[in-house]
């Protein structure tokens, strides 16, 4: 199979996942339809396009690419998640509230805050009693489902991830987008297979024989406590947040919506950048073993850190690329990044195919690609300045510009300094980042030496969020353009390829 072909199969079950988008909305395409134009369109490319490009995929395999887009539309449509019969948003009987009841259920996910200063995170439920005046004698139901839940500060210090408690309130029904463009938090708990919310009055902790035991929250939760003894709040939270990502520590709205706003928000999720830097630790520390024992401390830092991110789409693309990369050290083989970015992307969307429609996980992805394809390209351009120079310019430029279509679908706005400020926090970012791990490294291991580490970090961190601050007080700081159609996006990103191949085409001649 020639590397076009694979590419091709690559796109089209890309391609049979972004379908599905037209099954959605008012005007809404039957899934046959869409999965039968998908087939026909391969098999159409399959008697036209080879008599053209002869050297490209042949007739049999674009039909397969039809084939394969055909399943993966089928595929995307059946895994949306949808409420089991058991569900505890069953309980609801199409009202927007009802109960009270008293739930049980196991926290799975890190306590993070909410806007208004309630803590929020999702329960997986056990059973549901009700407990209104005319029920008081209702035996408790077995239950399923994922449970959105809000509480007070106050009433959730000692709960962790893992812990089964009891809890009781009205259940609601998540609210929609109340204007366009808006939040819908509906959608957003959908996509995560959550179909009710419920703000607890109540929290009380079961301390039965079935209590779950603590994972890697206590990890998480000692990085987070190791680097925040010596460092005033926010810079701690900050830290730990740009060490293994917003989604695992507690980080206040204020630092991560400045971050936002000022175009650093990658900064804060656990992405290639935060990988790259852990492998590159790693090798670094190993240069001088045999490959194999490079292979194995790459392997061991890659798991360890994705685990302790808590799955993260982006971590989970990242790590998968470094494996890639180890297993070219370890054969002695170069790895081709496209081509490792393509197989990276496909197979965690086929373990979960709704991510693509994740924002994060977009961004992420395009991001990456844009480092790819064209950081060599501005570097030669950008000749006149010295090479480490042009690579701290080269690397932020690539990443925006190729981030702006999907930045202006979903958000409508882009930060209109984000460049200027990335490549000159850049070296901040990364001082902060390397002292994060190495301070969480030590948590593990001596603690006193990790908060050490952390402590040292104070000016950078103190420099970089003046930066923030600064670049957010600037006059025309956000410039507002508005939401852009899913076309005029596939129509950005397919003049994106064209240049790309002329450019990539034009340099090759250029070398013969």
């Amino acid at each position: 199979m020639t590397s076009w072909a694979l590419l091709l199969f690559c796109s089209s079950y890309l391609l049979g996942l972004l379908s599905t988008g037209l099954a959605a909305g008012e005007s809404s395409v039957p899934i046959l339809a869409i999965g039968s134009g998908l087939l026909i369109l391969g098999i159409a490319s399959g008697i036209v396009i080879p008599k053209y490009w002869r050297l490209g995929p042949t007739r049999q395999q674009w039909i397969v690419a039809g084939l394969i887009g055909t399943i993966g539309a089928a595929y995307c449509v059946w895994r949306i998640p949808q409420p089991a019969t058991n569900d505890v948003s069953r309980f609801l009987n199409g009202q927007a509230s009802s109960g009270p009841y008293e739930i049980v259920g196991e926290i799975r996910t890190v306590l993070q805050p909410a806007r208004n200063g309630d803590k929020r995170f999702f329960l997986a439920v056990e059973s549901v009693r009700d407990k209104s005046d005319d029920a008081q004698y209702v035996s408790r139901q077995p239950a399923s489902g994922r449970l959105y839940v809000t509480a007070p500060s106050d009433r959730v210090q000692k709960l962790h991830p893992d812990m089964t408690i009891k809890l009781g309130q009205i259940l609601r029904e998540p609210e929609g987008a109340q204007t366009p463009g808006s939040f819908d938090l509906k959608r957003y708990l959908a996509k995560q297979g959550s179909f009710a919310k419920l703000r607890a009055a109540y929290i009380d902790e079961i301390t039965t024989e079935h209590r779950s035991q603590p994972g890697l929250w206590q990890l998480r939760q000692r990085i987070a406590a190791t680097q925040g003894r010596w460092l005033k709040a926010p810079k701690g939270s900050l830290l730990s947040a740009m060490t293994l990502g917003r989604r695992a520590v507690d980080l206040p709205y204020e630092i991560r919506d400045s971050f936002v706003e000022a175009g650093l928000a990658h900064t804060l999720a656990a992405s290639g950048f935060h990988v790259s830097l852990v492998l590159g630790l790693v090798l670094a520390a190993l240069r001088s073993r045999r490959p194999s024992l490079q292979f194995t401390g790459g392997t061991v830092a890659l798991l360890g850190y994705i685990a302790l991110t808590g799955l993260q789409p982006s971590v989970m693309r990242a790590g998968l690329m470094g494996f890639g990369a180890l297993i070219g050290l370890i054969l002695q083989r170069q790895v081709k990044p496209l081509g490792c970015l393509f197989f990276a992307i496909n197979l965690l969307l086929l373990y979960s195919p709704q991510w693509i429609w994740d924002a994060g996980f977009q961004l992420s992805a395009f991001a990456t690609l844009g480092l790819i394809v064209s950081v060599s390209p501005l570097v030669r351009r950008l000749d006149w300045m010295p090479a480490a120079i042009a690579t701290m310019v080269a690397a932020p430029l690539a990443a925006y510009v190729w981030t702006i279509p999907l930045q202006l679908y979903h958000f409508g706005v882009v930060p209109s300094y984000s460049i200027l400020l990335n490549v000159l926090a850049t070296q901040l970012v990364t001082i902060i980042s390397i002292g994060g791990f190495l301070s969480a490294f030590c948590a593990l291991v001596w603690p006193l030496l990790g908060s050490a580490i952390a402590w040292l970090m104070t000016l950078p961190i103190q420099l970089l969020i003046w930066l923030v601050e600064f670049f957010n007080q600037l006059p025309g700081n956000q410039l507002q353009v508005g939401n852009v159609s899913a076309w005029q996006v596939i129509l950005s990103y397919a003049v994106y390829a064209a240049v790309s191949l002329g450019l990539a085409y034009r340099q090759k001649s250029a070398s013969v």
